[in-house]
């Protein structure tokens, strides 16, 4: 415990060992909580692909989207996405920051989940809006130093919300922090946040990345033209890709949850 007074520097390889052993040795507690939404969301990514790749029926919305992936598929899927991932993040949060990791207080998860939404639909809006101005820069006519600047800037914008994500395990818990709070509780620390959640992200994205990519050349799909690709594909891609997301969600969560836990002496003491 530092002096009082004294800023709390969160050790980060400790952050980062704690994060793996914590998904990694709770693979039952992973999956006990995640198989429902994970099932949710598999049938979300799954179910309308299948419809229009394979079976074209009559009647069915307008599959294809715009440029960017704007289509009915791929927004209804992001919003079960949203849904199904920030109702798994609630309850992997509580499993980490309460002591009985499958008794968290009655009443709280509904509260909890609203809070949650609200979070990520400001953090989606957040990056609508820096998408646009990426757009804007990267538009005909910009001069050429436009784009890596706005990129530059695009960064470092990023670190606003990490700066705040000590809101995410605070509501899960039932003690919600506002917006100032959790900007200052982190003072000091969100670069080691951010070295913290690279550790942990980089080897996990590259271990999928391989296995991605295995699995795609095991399939021999430059041979496929512009036919069909095999059902099989279609299906371990969609089970795969949702896996990770999980999988991804539990880590940053864990890496969240570690420097919530030990900043939290600085939260009790703010004005």
């Amino acid at each position: 415990m530092a002096d009082a007074g004294t800023p709390i520097k969160v050790p980060v390889a400790e952050v980062v060992v704690e994060a793996y052993r914590s998904v990694f040795g709770r693979l039952s507690l992973l999956l006990d909580l995640a198989w429902l939404p994970l099932l949710i969301l598999l049938a979300a990514t799954l179910l309308p692909g299948y419809l229009h790749l394979y079976q074209n029926l009559p009647g069915l919305p307008a599959w294809a989207g715009d440029d960017y992936g704007l289509s009915f598929e791929n927004l209804a899927e992001a919003l079960v996405a949203l849904l199904c991932l920030s109702a798994f993040a609630v309850r992997w949060y509580q499993s980490l920051l309460f002591r009985e990791p499958r008794r968290a207080p009655e009443g709280i998860f509904v509260g909890a989940w609203l809070r949650f939404l609200a979070y990520m639909l400001l953090l989606y809006l957040f990056a609508a809006l820096l998408l646009t101005a990426m757009l804007l820069a990267d538009a005909e006519g910009a001069p050429d130093y436009v784009a890596p600047l706005a990129g530059l800037a695009i960064f470092f914008a990023w670190l606003a919300p990490m700066r705040c994500s000590l809101l995410f395990p605070a509501a899960a818990v039932g003690a919600p922090l506002s917006l100032g709070a959790a900007w200052r509780a982190l003072g000091g620390n969100t670069w080691r946040l951010f070295a913290t959640v690279l550790l942990v992200s980089v080897p996990t994205v590259f271990v999928v990345a391989m296995i991605l990519s295995a699995f795609f050349a095991g399939f021999h799909l430059e041979g496929l033209g512009d036919a069909t690709p095999p059902l099989g594909f279609f299906l371990l891609r969609g089970v795969i890709g949702s896996c990770a997301d999980f999988l991804v969600v539990a880590l940053g969560g864990a890496v969240v949850a570690g420097f919530y836990r030990r900043l939290k002496p600085q939260l009790s003491s703010q004005p």
